[in-house]
């Protein structure tokens, strides 16, 4: 009742304010000048006593006013949508120090510029597994030649841009792993920031579309730097709008803390003083322009995840019907299945830019496997032994044609859709058409009436004209700053599969239940174990307070995660065998560390609880066992018994492979021939009495001439294999009985159909063993043989050659 009287307000409202309806009629029903290109009246409606002339130049020109308005307003949303696509994109500059300090390091131990190189190679892996149209640039300081168009005479030194900004490739990133060497000349990072931020500015320039620019400095604070310009510095990277974020060491005061967390092994290293110089600028210059600044420790857990492909948002714009009623709407992906990009899964590892195609040919199953041309065949069913076909436009001409629409069907309650009920791939979020204020309100009352009244709509959606409809249901969501419908598939009553189930004893006083039954210890100790596993208070936060665990929004799939490393591997490394589990993904795929420790009591005490006890298999002797025992007449009890359903235990496999032991009336030609070619045992002469019993009742059971054409090619197997296998009594003496039986029973016409295939008696020109003359044989297919009596038979012709020998 809540929601007929919400949405009879809500219907009373749009007369008010002006809605679209399904009669496409132009004006208002708040009366004169009508409200925009989204206001529309009712059917039926007028505008009283004004003569028919003004009114249809009226129409005419709020007509043409209202066309105007909505080509601007397709012309804006077109180039919104051109720029909105385009305005992703990131400008990258990374900067890295090569000089003698970044070649330093303990025994053993990484040095920062080996950390730093795999830094760079996680970000370019990131951004190209994930498909990324960011560009990004190498800026090298610490080299010894200097290429930069800044260096005049002495200035801007030893710094070159080793790779001008574009998408990254895995030339970029071979590089990256290869090319780069730790030189024994010193760079100042405060020039080398300078020379990225003038690349990535000119670069840019006259480009659309690039909404950010970001330099990332890796550098240990080893070199000297100059700071005369410093304010100027700082100045163009604020007027620029470009981030600043720096990876080396940290910018805290202490040793402790700096050296142990510079590097990932967590070496414990002093700052010299020109690193606490470098620290102070540093900090100085990212206090102004507000940066960030990472640890090798902090950065290079959080870079080694790739990234999957970012897809920009696209709204499918439709309307939703509610009877006559009409909403502007669009929808959103909210969660989609992330597929991987068709082209990553086939790639040349020696050129990976080199495209490989498929090529498909199709042959004949004969000898010479004779090719076909795919404009030669044509898409066949098998009903029977027919193959109909079925063509390209009789396929398109049987599919079901719908045009695009999103109607709501009715309403039912929350509980009547389960959560095993969802399907697809994704889930949608279905909003008011952006800048309609009267389609706005109208959602917002069915969302709150849907919200209020404990109800979801279920709906009928055709994405396009080419698409198959869907059924679904439209749950309310309400949020403080925003509200929406979430579309989910369900299933048609096609789909969906009922399994029964033997039930469950439900007396307790039964004896198995009492056997069984867990006792009240057992029960507490696992709600501990189940308690101890829960991941909703299992981490802490920055502030030391728990919260979540594994959160699926900042958990990676690690099955992608393995994917991308595998594929980069192979195509820096072609030669190589694929590499082990990456130990970051390994450890994501255990559970916490202080949920084991959590759990740990409540694990040990569960044996001590639930006994375990070890099912010793009965023995089973093999037939050499009782054989041997049988020879000596002392046969246990064992060795009689018989197994029990001994048929049921092989499945469905053993149903797939059944032997065929007769010959069916669903493929009695595939049937016979099985029998025959069978090795084990020559079963030829009953499986030509199954045959022939077969032809009689395809033939007597035909309705017309139905099944006449499966006889016909049951007889002429049966006629061929005969005289393959030297077996033409079989055949010939059939013939004869069959030949009297269709003429008995009014079925002559089959008998004619014989004698027009020349199905009739096997004569000594086909088979040497065959006692029937050519004159016989076509003697028998006019009418004019003779009577058995007067043929000689088989067994005498047998009995004759038997004398003779």
């Amino acid at each position: 009742m809540a929601l007929r009287l919400r949405l009879s307000t809500l219907i009373n409202s749009w007369r008010i304010i002006g809605v679209r309806n399904t009669s496409g009629e132009i004006g208002s029903g708040a009366g004169k000048g009508g409200g925009g290109g989204g206001a529309v009246r009712e059917a039926g409606g007028s505008f009283g006593k004004r003569e028919a002339a003004q009114e249809e130049e009226y129409f005419r020109r709020l007509q043409a006013a209202q066309l105007k308005e909505l080509k601007d307003h397709l012309q804006d949303e077109v180039k919104h949508h051109e720029i909105a696509i385009k305005e992703h994109q990131e400008a990258i500059a990374i900067v890295l120090d090569i000089g003698p300090s970044m070649n330093q390091a303990p025994p053993g131990e990484a040095t920062a510029l080996q950390t730093a190189l795999d830094g760079i190679t996680m970000i370019l892996q990131r951004k190209m597994f994930a498909e990324s149209k960011d560009e990004i640039c190498l800026v090298l300081f610490g080299t010894p030649d200097t290429d930069n168009p800044l260096a005049d005479g002495g200035s801007y030194e030893n710094i070159a841009i080793a790779r001008p900004l574009g998408i990254p490739d895995f030339d970029f990133l071979q590089y990256v792993q290869n090319d780069i060497q730790a030189s024994n000349v010193s760079g100042d990072f405060i020039d080398a920031i300078v020379v990225a931020m003038d690349h990535i500015v000119n670069a840019i320039q006259g480009k659309k579309g690039f909404a950010s620019k970001r330099l990332i400095l890796l550098t240990d604070l080893g070199g000297e730097f100059g700071d005369d310009k410093i304010d100027t510095i700082i100045a163009g990277i604020i007027n620029s709008e470009t981030e600043l974020n720096v990876i080396g060491p940290s910018l805290d005061d202490d040793d402790e803390d700096g050296g142990a967390g510079a590097m990932p092994n967590g070496h414990q290293k002093v700052k010299t003083p020109q690193q606490r110089a470098g620290q102070a600028m540093l900090r100085h210059i990212l206090q102004q322009v507000d940066g960030e600044c990472y640890s090798f420790s902090e950065a290079l857990p959080a870079l080694s995840y790739f990234q999957t492909r970012q897809i920009r948002q696209t709204a499918w714009k439709c309307q939703l019907e509610i009877g006559s009623i009409q909403i502007p709407i669009c929808g959103y992906t909210k969660v989609k299945e992330f597929k991987l990009k068709q082209s990553w899964k086939r790639v040349y590892a020696r050129e990976p830019d080199q495209e490989i195609g498929t090529l498909r040919t199709h042959h004949k199953n004969d000898e010479e496997e004779t090719e076909v041309e795919k404009e030669e065949m044509v898409e066949g069913h098998r009903y029977g032994n027919t193959l109909v076909p079925m063509s390209e436009d009789d396929k398109e001409n049987m599919k079901y044609k719908a045009e695009k629409c999103f109607k709501v069907l009715g309403f039912t309650k929350s509980e009547n859709i389960k959560r095993q009920h969802f399907q697809g791939d994704g889930v949608m979020a279905v909003v008011a058409e952006k800048g309609d204020e009267s389609a706005g309100v109208a959602l917002s009352a069915i969302i709150n009436a849907l919200y209020e009244t404990n109800t979801v709509a279920i709906a009928r959606r055709v994405y396009n004209a080419a698409s198959s409809p869907r059924i679904g249901c439209l749950i309310p969501h309400i949020k403080a700053d925003y509200e929406c419908l979430y579309w989910f598939d369900l299933p048609f009553m096609e789909d969906i599969r009922q399994y029964t189930f033997g039930s469950l004893p439900v007396k307790e006083e039964t004896p198995a239940n009492k056997k069984f039954s867990p006792k009240g210890d057992q029960l507490a100790a696992m709600d501990n174990l189940i308690d101890s596993m829960d991941l909703g208070q299992a981490a802490e936060d920055e502030d030391g307070e728990m919260t979540e665990a594994m959160k699926p929004k900042l958990t990676f799939n690690p099955y992608f995660q393995r994917l991308y490393q595998c594929m980069q591997h192979r195509a820096l490394n072609p030669d190589e065998p694929l590499p082990e589990l990456s130990p970051l993904v390994a450890n994501s795929l255990k559970p916490p560390q202080e949920i084991v420790a959590a759990c740990e009591q409540s694990v040990k005490k569960l044996p001590k609880l639930f006994k375990l006890e070890v099912v010793k298999k009965k023995d089973q002797k093999t037939g050499e066992d009782i054989f041997k025992e049988d020879e000596g007449g002392d046969a246990g009890p064992a060795v009689k018994h018989r197994r029990i359903d001994a048929s049921l235990e092989g499945g469905m496999k053993d149903i797939a492979r059944a032997k065929v032991t007769e010959v069916g009336t669903t493929s009695p030609v595939e049937d016979f021939l099985t029998l025959i070619r069978a090795r084990d045992e020559d079963k030829f002469e009953q499986a030509c009495e199954q045959m022939q019993k077969r032809i009689k009742q395809l033939v007597v059971d035909s309705f017309g001439d139905q099944f006449y054409e499966k006889a016909m090619d049951c007889l002429k197997t049966l006629r061929k294999e005969c005289v393959k296998k030297s077996e033409p009594r079989q055949y010939n003496t059939f013939v004869k009985q069959f030949k009297e039986m269709l003429i008995s029973k009014a079925r002559r016409d089959f008998w004619e159909k014989i004698v027009s295939d020349k199905q009739g008696l096997i004569s000594k020109i086909e088979c040497e063993e065959s006692n029937v003359t050519k004159e016989e044989a076509q003697r028998f297919v006019q009418g004019k043989e003779e009577d058995d009596e007067e043929m000689p038979s088989d067994e005498d012709e047998d009995e004759d050659l038997l004398d003779e020998l």
